[in-house]
């Protein structure tokens, strides 16, 4: 069985699919800079359990390297199948709990303050 489309080679689709493939790879490149530079080689600092066991076990640069990895070969495999449904509900859902994962944390760094947003 094929699926139809997403959005039928229109516009927004496209738009809609870019939209979210650069907010994911943001916030994984964000990610990535905070982790070298707030978790570093200790590995009790970060919470992701995957990315917990990487850095105990490889260190931190390896870590990020398999991270960018992993991230960058579903991002692949994502414009491979851009079309079906499913891949485009896993980029929308994947970049959405990702994005409010990071928002949290980035409030306990006091890198975002809401004293300071309004």
């Amino acid at each position: 069985m094929i699926q139809k489309p997403v959005f039928e080679l229109k516009f927004w689709g496209k738009a809609v699919s870019l939209f979210f493939l650069a907010a994911l790879l943001v916030i994984h490149t964000m990610d990535m800079l905070l982790t070298e530079h707030f978790v570093g080689n200790d590995w009790d600092n970060e919470t992701f359990p995957p990315m917990r066991l990487c850095i105990k076990y490889l260190g931190i640069h390896p870590s990020l390297w398999v991270s960018r990895v992993i991230v960058y070969s579903l991002v692949f495999l994502y414009i491979l199948n851009w079309r079906r449904k499913a891949w485009f509900a896993f980029l929308v859902t994947a970049t959405l709990l990702y994005w409010s994962a990071m928002t949290s944390w980035l409030f306990t760094l006091d890198i975002l303050d809401w004293g300071e947003m309004f």
